[in-house]
Parts: structure tokens; C-alpha cells; sequence
């Protein structure tokens, strides 16, 4: 790899030009540019009512009867596995998902003072007691965050702080548990309901973990009539998407939060809204809603980049595999080594040994895409308070380079190339471009 271009091109923001019939295309599932990968799905008849005419739920187990190739596939989703019972002992997960699974609760804690395991599939778990609270540090004074192994960023399995200034019991409540759960329901006059008696848990759900019902709603109706395919389904899919991968929940696509300078988790809706050309994106076109990218993502990506950026190469970086030497970490660089880069931080980030003072590497990939050259670090991204992402006019937000660049070019991982903000930027111009 040339340590810098034979020329420079004008600062501009690095994000492929899409033509418009693409763009419209990805709500209507077809593509008059390039050939896609457009699964054929029958006709369903219900995509606006959610309740499926007040029905109620049932649970995935009666789900499983008809489909069982689809609930084989989402048998590796972490969706299915946001919230895990536990009973006496650490919960169990699929032998493929092979970064997954907590040995022990935090220290002076068993299994049977657990009653639930919040994640632990994949990058973090947190621990909720038999009163339905979620420990925290601060009021244990313990780690009470399983961290598991995340490649991408060095961390390595072990606990971690988690909430150190709790001053009072954090409860498992409904803004909290309906990100995780089937069926979530609000304590109030109608339902003055503690899930299982825990007071912790304030308000109900039908069943643990982002189940069958969570997406397609209660499947009561659906069951007698079948043939009837008036079970929800929201296609494309995006509106269901949305309320979880929203933060807040469901909530509006106008800002990006952030806090100690990364992109809050469960934020790829509004992401996407600030992507430039690919804000018209339905999640489905990329994602196949059936299949997870933790521990199966080459069934889980329906189309990748070059699908339809047929035109764009990896230059300076075709066919470059990335070491890093502090740990062995290795990655064949794609489109989405440096267009989605570990933005978003949901339970870790890289430690400055593993990738200099001046990278940032959460655990979570961006769905930005879009990378400015301009010479920012990671306090141009954010607004002055570090609350919020900064878009231009349009409305777009963009990446900038100690997010992308220098997770592999820092003085750690790769010391003979590693660059500085400014120099990272500049080189950056260039980067699509072809050099002898």
C-alpha cells in the first residue's frame, strides 16, 4: 500500500453517487440497474394492523409448528436471544454462536440469585436479580457487565464496570424491556401488572427475547385460518424495523444521539436517515429478517455493497488483509471495513494499547456510510456537548476519519503507516482512486 496518492482530488465526502431509479427501488423490492437478490414471498394481506384484529399471543413454540425452516434459521438471531431465562444455571445458546455464553455471575452472586440474562450473545450481558433490577456497579460496587469476546475492538471476555453512579435500584421496566421482549405491555390502570410478581419488572410480557410475535404481532387469528394470510407483515419491512433499532424507542429520525463519543446502540434507523443516498433504503433489500449477521451473516446479507456499487473499487486497499500485532486480530478488508466501521458503542470499545490515542473502535457498525475528509476527529462528528451526531444542511451525517482510518492506522497496528488526522484525511481524497 502507497503511503499516500500520486495526487490529490478536492475535499469532498466519500459516498458512491446512486442513480435515482436505484434509490427508488429499494422500497419497491426491484431494481431496473443492477440484478439483486429479491427473495419471493407470498401475498400477505395485513400490513397495517399490528394487533391482527386484537388478538393475542401465543408464543414462537406455536409458530414453530408450521415454520419450521424459518424458525431454524432464527434459531441463530440474536434477536431470539435479547432476553434469556435463567434457571439455576447459565442459560444455554446455539454451539455455532461460538462467542457466546457467561461462565458466572459477578462476583457474590450465584445462578440462583439471577433470574434473567440480559444479552449475552453477542458483545455484552447484564445480569437481573430475583426482584427484577439489572445490577449496577454502583450499587454493588462490583462489575456487574459481562463484556464477551469482541474481536473487532481487542476485548477480551471479562467484566466490566456497568451504571457506577447508580445511587438507586435501576428496575427492568417497560422502556427498557420492550426493546427485549414479545408482547411488551405498560403498567397502567389497565394492566397494573408486575411481569412475574418482580417489582422490578413494571409492566407485562407475553415472551422473553424478540420472538416471531414481536415482528408479525399475535398470532391467535392467524392460527385457525392460515390460508387466510392476514398474520402482519410489514413489507419492506422498514416501519417494524424502526421502533427497535430506534433510540429512543420509535423514535423520530432526526437526530443521532451519542455519549463519550460514540453513536448510542439500537440507533441504525436514525443512521440510515442521515446516509446520504441510501436514507430511501428499505432494511430488508440488505437484510434477510430471518437470519442474524452475529453468528450467520453470509445467510443473513441478502445483497452486499458491490451489488449495486458496480462501479466503485477498493483501490489503495484491494486485497489487503489487516493484522493487528497486539493480538492477532485479522480482517480481509471490504467495502465495510471502512464505509461501516465499530462507530457505535453498545457495551465496549477499543483500549489505546490495542489501538493508539487517537482511533476510535466501539463494537457495533455504523450504517452512515458516509466518510468526510475533512481533518475531524471524532469531536467535529459530535456536537460541542457530545450529545448529538452533526448533519449539513441536507441532513446528512458523515463519518469521520478516526473512525475509518485509523483503526488500522495507528501507531499500534501499523507503525510504519500510521497517520495522523490531517494526513489520514488527505490521503482519503484519493482513496477510490486507481494508482499505478
Amino acid at each position: 500500500m502507497n503511503e499516500a496518492p500520486p495526487r490529490v482530488a478536492p475535499r469532498r465526502v466519500l459516498s458512491v453517487v446512486i442513480a435515482t431509479s436505484l434509490v427508488a427501488a429499494w422500497t419497491s423490492g426491484a431494481c431496473d440497474v443492477v440484478t439483486i437478490n429479491t427473495p419471493t414471498l407470498p401475498i400477505y394481506y395485513n400490513t397495517t394492523d399490528r394487533t391482527n384484529g386484537g388478538a393475542s399471543f401465543l408464543t414462537s413454540t406455536s409458530c414453530k409448528t408450521c415454520h419450521a425452516d424459518i424458525a431454524q434459521q432464527y434459531a441463530l438471531h440474536a434477536h431470539a436471544f435479547t432476553l434469556n431465562r435463567v434457571q439455576g444455571g447459565p442459560p444455554t445458546f446455539p454451539a455455532a454462536a461460538d462467542q457466546a455464553g457467561v461462565p458466572n455471575p459477578p462476583d457474590g452472586y450465584a445462578w440462583s440469585d439471577i433470574s434473567y440474562l440480559l444479552g449475552g450473545y453477542a458483545k455484552r450481558a447484564l445480569f437481573i436479580d430475583n426482584g427484577g433490577f439489572i445490577l449496577t456497579t454502583g450499587l454493588t460496587g462490583k462489575a456487574t457487565q459481562w463484556n464477551l469476546d469482541t474481536p473487532p475492538n481487542g476485548t477480551t471476555p471479562g467484566f466490566a464496570d456497568f451504571a457506577p453512579t447508580a445511587a438507586a435500584p435501576l428496575p427492568y421496566d417497560f422502556d427498557r424491556f420492550r426493546y427485549e421482549t414479545t408482547g411488551p405491555a405498560p403498567q397502567d390502570p389497565s394492566n397494573p401488572l408486575f411481569q412475574e410478581n418482580r417489582p422490578g419488572f413494571i409492566g407485562t410480557w407475553a415472551e422473553a427475547g424478540v420472538q416471531c410475535e414481536a415482528c408479525h404481532g399475535p398470532g391467535s387469528n392467524h392460527i385457525p385460518n392460515p390460508s387466510a394470510r392476514d398474520i402482519f407483515v410489514d413489507s419492506p419491512g422498514a416501519m417494524t424495523c424502526k421502533q427497535c433499532h430506534s433510540t429512543p424507542f420509535d423514535g423520530p429520525a432526526d437526530e443521532i444521539t451519542g455519549v463519550d463519543g460514540f453513536i448510542n446502540p439500537r440507533s441504525q434507523w436514525q443512521e440510515l436517515a442521515a446516509s446520504g443516498g441510501h436514507a430511501a433504503f428499505a432494511c430488508t433489500f440488505c437484510h434477510d429478517p430471518h437470519r442474524g449477521t452475529s453468528y450467520d451473516r453470509a445467510g443473513a446479507i441478502r445483497n452486499e455493497c458491490t451489488v449495486c456499487h458496480t462501479e466503485e473499487n477498493m483501490a489503495l486497499h484491494e486485497g489487503k488483509v489487516f493484522v493487528r500485532p497486539t493480538d492477532g486480530y485479522t480482517e480481509t478488508l471490504t467495502c465495510e471495513s471502512c464505509h461501516m466501521p465499530y462507530a457505535v458503542k453498545s457495551g465496549s470499545s477499543a483500549s489505546t494499547a490495542a489501538v493508539g490515542p487517537l482511533a476510535r473502535v466501539g463494537d457495533t457498525r455504523s450504517h452512515i456510510f458516509r466518510i468526510t475528509t475533512e481533518p475531524l476527529d471524532y469531536t467535529g462528528f459530535f456536537t460541542p456537548d457530545g450529545t448529538r451526531v452533526v448533519k449539513d444542511a441536507e441532513g446528512r451525517a458523515a463519518l469521520t476519519v478516526d473512525f475509518v482510518c485509523l483503526r488500522c492506522h495507528n501507531d499500534v497496528s501499523l507503525p510504519t503507516l500510521s497517520f495522523s488526522v490531517e494526513r489520514a484525511a488527505e490521503i482519503a481524497i484519493g482513496v477510490h482512486q486507481e494508482f499505478e
